[in-house]
């Protein structure tokens, strides 16, 4: 049987973990956990191989290369100012 103490026990701790203040690092922890999720979700996105990607309210239409160009394909940075 559950009984009434338990009950206002529970009540009591409840009402006490409400009072707590939020600490700034646990803050930064949320943060970094939600910027880390999205950056997950990124990246499985473009890796994907779908040419039309729909997520929530972002739509993206990209060229895709072909598989089995992939292998030939040569990515040239654009030249770049030397920094002294």
């Amino acid at each position: 049987m559950f009984s009434f103490h338990i009950i206002i026990y529970i009540y009591y701790n409840i009402k006490k973990m409400a009072e707590l203040p939020v600490s700034e690092s646990f803050m930064i922890t949320i943060f970094a956990g939600f910027a880390g999720l999205v950056a997950g979700v990124l990246a499985c996105g473009l890796r994907s191989r779908c040419s039309h990607i729909k997520c929530c309210c972002i739509e993206c239409d990209r060229n895709v290369i072909p598989a089995d160009q992939l292998n030939n394909v040569r990515v040239e940075l654009p030249n770049q100012p030397n920094v002294s």
